[in-house]
Parts: structure tokens; sequence; C-alpha cells
């Protein structure tokens, strides 16, 4: 099976699996006891918020774990219920939906899949309080102008908030560079265990989950000890490994120039990500290639994992272009198993479709 999906999931880094299984007992207890197990768990904690804290600049006082990027936007929108938001019409579902029925302005993606600074300047009124714009995109690879924006944000009393999910490993984060008042991040993104993820704020907000005293009173919730150690472990993997999957890519779209086969390249190839890219085939719908390609042991996907199971159009494609486009548009995203005789092994088979 060759896995060409990482934007959805990254597979599972088995060393990590197995670090954690060969020292299982130190991971055991609940890392707020005071006995010897919690003290033992809850240095595994502290160093994996440092090591988290470390890659993105943080103070490790100011990161949050939560059970994922999901709950981490959340999070933040919660605090500015009836506010007036300012956001784009390409983010992540986690905050789309979430935004439904809020005081909203969206700022809309050009044919590149970016938004634009100067539009933002011109949506904000004396009553904006919160922008969300996430730093690289999910579906197209395209990075934002996070800094730029953070830079404009930086002297007004208003909220930003960045999804760099998608960022995480790919791309130079720095929270103080980008001048983000909060920002969230998943660990299974990289290659970490699923369910675990993080919340840098740069001044506390109110709580989504209430209950224990966990997290300074910042999040309830018994602490994912495993979580938070496999998500700093396998940061440090995925930037050893950024130049390997950016040659990918580039051999990617070389090869595909080669096949015969129709093709555009959806949002921009020059300012994106080093492991996603998306593809507008105007002479085969997605889902019967989708079929084709997984007949053929080859995973990818047309859009977010959160919507593809409901089989529709993917709205990022849909909402830059339109739906069409969106109903002939497959994504691939590449990460830390593959390597270049899968890139030709895909291009055989889509010489095969084009017969």
């Amino acid at each position: 099976m060759i896995y060409l999906d990482y934007a959805a999931t990254s597979l599972k880094r088995k060393e990590i699996i197995e670090e954690i299984m060969n020292d299982f007992a130190s991971f055991d207890a609940n890392p707020d006891s005071t006995h010897g197990l919690g003290r033992k768990a809850k240095k595994i904690l502290e160093e994996a918020r440092g090591k988290i804290a470390n890659s993105i600049g943080a103070d490790p006082k100011r990161v949050i774990f939560t059970s994922g990027a999901s709950e981490s936007n959340n999070t933040v929108i919660s605090a500015f219920r009836g506010k007036e938001i300012i956001s784009t019409n390409i983010e992540h579902d986690s905050i789309l939906n979430t935004l439904a029925g809020e005081k909203v302005t969206y700022l809309e993606a050009d044919k590149e899949g970016l938004v634009s600074l100067d539009d933002l300047k011109s949506k904000i009124s004396p009553e904006t309080k919160l922008v969300i714009v996430m730093y690289v995109n999910n579906e197209l690879g395209t990075i934002e102008p996070v800094k730029e924006i953070g830079a404009y944000l930086k002297e007004r009393d208003i909220h930003f908030h960045v999804d760099a999910v998608q960022a995480y490993g790919h791309v130079d984060i720095d929270v103080d560079e980008i001048a983000c008042d909060s920002l969230s991040l998943s660990g299974h993104k990289v290659g970490g265990v699923n369910g675990f993820g993080i919340l840098y704020l740069r001044n506390d907000l109110e709580p989504f989950i209430k209950g224990g005293e966990q997290e300074k009173n910042r999040r309830a919730g018994t602490s994912f000890v495993m979580g938070a150690y496999s998500m700093g472990i396998a940061f440090d993997k995925t930037i050893e490994e950024r130049e390997k999957i950016g040659k990918l890519k580039k051999y990617f779209l070389k090869e595909l120039s080669s096949t015969g086969i129709d093709y555009e390249v959806n949002g921009s190839i020059e300012n994106s990500s080093d492991h996603i890219i998306n593809i507008y085939f105007p002479n085969f719908k997605s889902d019967f290639l989708l079929t084709y390609l997984d007949i053929k042991g080859i995973c990818a996907s047309a859009g977010s994992a959160c919507r593809a199971g409901a089989l529709e159009p993917s709205r990022v494609i849909t909402n830059i272009y339109d739906e069409d486009r969106a109903l002939h548009s497959v994504r691939f995203s590449f990460g830390f198993k593959n390597e270049l005789s899968d890139i030709d092994y895909l291009m055989e088979v889509l010489r095969e479709v084009i017969k």
C-alpha cells in the first residue's frame, strides 16, 4: 500500500510507539499524582511541553495540552461568542462549522488560495474582536500571510488566532514572529499519537472544558502523557525529513507533466508547503480516480478527511473555483515513508487511466 494522504493523518511512527511500550510503566500513572510513578509521568509531560513550546518559539507556561486542534480552535471561538469575528472561506471545518451562527465576515481566497491583508483591513470595524487565519491550507498547501496579518493586528485590540496544524514541521513557526495571540497544533499530523494537540495562549481565555485543575485551570481532564511525548519526538523527526519530502513533491510535479494526462494545480506551487499538492483532473471525476487508485493500492483524498466520508465536493476548492472543479480534484500529500519509487508507481497508474 502506498500512502499519499499525510495531510489527513500521518502514518504512525512505530519507533516512538515501541519506545513507549518498552518503558510503559513511566507513562502509566496520572501525572498529577504525588507518588513516585506520578512524578515520573509528570517529568515526561513537562519535558514534552518544553520541547513543543521550543518548536514554536513559545514559553512552555503558555502551552496548553488538549485533545487536538479541533478542541483548541473551539476553545478560542467559544471565548468570543457573540462578538464580531473575521475569518476566511478556506478554513478547516473545525473553525467554519464552529463559526456558524456567529457574527462573521469572511475573507475570500484568490485563485492562488491566498487571502489578502488589504481585504482584511477593509473589513475590520471598531467592533472586531477576533481574527482567525490558518497558516497552511490543509487542502491546497498554500502558505497564508499570517506574519503580515499579525504585524498589522499587533497594535490593535483584536485577538489573532492561527490554525497551524498543517504548517507544523513543514514551515518554521515562531509565535512572536507571527505575533499571534493563540495557535493550535495537532500531534497526529507529524506521526504522533492521535487524540493529542496543543493550544498556545499568549493570555488566558475562559476554559472550554471545565472540571479539575489540570493545565493551570485552563483545560480540565487527565493529561495524555503518551500523546505529549509522541508529539515532541515526532516533531524533531519531521524537521529532519523536510528536505526529502520537498524533493518528493518536486519530483511528483515533474513526472506528472510526462504522463500525458490533463491537469492543473489548484492553488500556488511556489507559495506552498513541502508536503501538499492538489490537482485538478478535468477529464476524470475525483471519486472515480480515487477508487481506481485505491484498487491499485494508492491512498489519496479529494479534500479534508473531515468531509470525505460524506462524499461531498471540497468546500475549499468550491469556494475558490467552483463545484465542478472540486468534483475533479485530488489531494496528494507526502510523508516520511514515501520514496521516489512511490511516485513512479503512481504515474504508472495514472498512465493506465488515460489509455
